[in-house]
């Protein structure tokens, strides 16, 4: 339900994009960045099935927005380390595993791009917003950015 609400609303902004952005005339999606799994490490069925719906939304996306060549960035959860076991450790390996240069998903190879945040993070959990700290905010964005440049350098 929440997936369809979020397509919908994107989809209505790209539809009337000078409502929103004047002087624009066409859009092009060039990419997806995605930085969720904190309430699915909460459920074992949802942590278990995370990289098999992980690898469908990047499909889906990229179908529903007909957008086949756009890139995806995926940031983990900030308070999770490597290594670590239980629901949060599927979801982490779920997150790198989907990483392009991982190799485990070769149609993502060039086009998907996993960040590790746990050394970005600056305290806190997702569940806490990372204690509201800006400079976890800014540390995970800049990552995304520089992971979708890279990706975008190889369209």
């Amino acid at each position: 339900m929440q997936y369809d609400g979020d397509i919908a609303r994107a989809k209505a902004v790209l539809e009337d994009l000078g409502k929103s952005y004047p002087d624009a005339t066409k859009d092009e999606i060039a990419g997806f960045f995605f930085w969720q799994g904190d309430k699915d490490r909460y459920n074992a069925g949802h942590a278990a099935r995370y990289e098999k719906n992980l690898v469908h939304l990047n499909h889906q996306l990229r179908k529903d927005f007909n957008a086949p060549d756009a890139k995806f960035v995926c940031a983990t959860l900030g308070q999770t380390e490597k290594g670590a076991e239980g629901n949060e450790g599927l979801i982490l390996n779920a997150q790198l595993s989907v990483d392009g240069k991982a190799g485990k998903y070769p149609e993502f190879a060039g086009n998907v791009a996993s960040v590790y945040t746990h050394p970005l993070s600056k305290g806190g959990a997702s569940n806490s917003h990372y204690g509201g700290n800006a400079e976890t905010y800014m540390n995970v964005g800049e990552a995304m950015g520089k992971a979708m440049v890279e990706l975008l350098k190889n369209k």
